[in-house]
């Protein structure tokens, strides 16, 4: 016999016994562990719906009941209504905003509320109320010196002079 094989012999069954000596007995399952992780929300979902496909007859029957119970014309209870006129819209609202527009250009340009409200429309209700004049002597105010384009002076009424060194905003609260 060839001396070679059986030091051939010798190796190959230490090669043998090593390789099972580094291998965990445990861990040779084939088995491979999976995790799911989802969020609660996400969860309930695919549960809810498993239970729909288990049973549609019974959710059918649910959304209709659901249907006809948000069908059902209901007045909460306590609730009284006051008239009709609570539901429709306040005629003084637009006289309310356009003083408020009025107001606002009175106050950033003069000559503009002078042409479009005084003299257009005959409405100086801003001036009259600030400067405590007649709506005649705001009107004469305003064709004579805000939208005169002579250059003589003009005759400035007293209330004017009087808040002339006032910011516009100070003059102009409610």
């Amino acid at each position: 016999m060839n001396p070679y094989a059986s030091f051939t012999i010798v190796i190959f069954a230490a090669a043998l016994s090593s390789v099972s000596s580094f291998v965990n007995p445990a861990t040779t399952s084939s088995r491979v562990t999976t995790h799911l992780n989802l969020e609660n929300h996400i969860a309930d979902m695919i549960d809810s719906e498993v239970k729909r496909l288990q049973n549609i007859a019974g959710w059918r029957r649910e959304q209709t009941e659901k249907l006809k119970k948000g069908r059902d014309p209901s007045i909460p209870a306590g609730f009284d209504f006051n008239s009709v006129s609570d539901f429709t819209p306040n005629a003084g609202a637009a006289q309310k905003i356009q003083m408020r527009k009025d107001k606002r250009m009175a106050r950033d340009d003069p000559a503009r509320y002078c042409a479009d409200r005084c003299v257009a429309t005959g409405n100086c209700e801003i001036w009259e109320e600030m400067f405590e004049m007649a709506a005649d002597e705001v009107q004469a105010f305003c064709t004579g010196c805000v939208l005169s384009e002579e250059e003589e002076p003009c005759d400035v009424p007293e209330k004017f002079m009087e808040n002339a060194g006032k910011d516009s905003w100070e003059l102009l609260r409610p």
